[in-house]
């Protein structure tokens, strides 16, 4: 049950469109875990974001991630990311840590 505040949709919503602008066709899949897809989230909670790229290196990772940081200095949204192409996601996803599983179970794709 994916619980935002306004402020949360709003910084997500622009991160969408910085991301359709700046990198178009990049990103595969876009998740929000966590306590925020759960709805258990305090006021204390981070946005956990999970994205997914069709291809990329550290590069293009870190330079995927900026807007969104930019954007929560604006707005006081502190994002937590997890930034995977779709085959280091899929290499990840069948291992046992309990994190790709949560992931898997509560990840709600945005």
């Amino acid at each position: 049950m994916l619980v935002l505040t306004a402020t949360e949709k709003g910084w997500l919503d622009e991160y969408r469109a910085v991301l359709e602008k700046e990198f178009p066709g990049v990103v595969e899949q876009l998740l929000i875990f966590g306590s925020k897809a759960r709805g258990t989230a305090t006021e204390d909670s981070d946005l956990d974001v999970l994205l997914i790229l069709r291809e990329g290196d550290w590069r293009l990772k870190e330079a995927i991630t900026k807007p969104g940081y930019m954007l929560s200095i604006e707005t006081g949204v502190v994002p937590s990311f997890l930034v995977y192409t779709r085959e280091e996601w899929e290499a990840r996803r069948q291992g046992q840590a309990p994190i790709w599983q949560t992931i898997t179970r509560d990840g709600v794709a945005v």
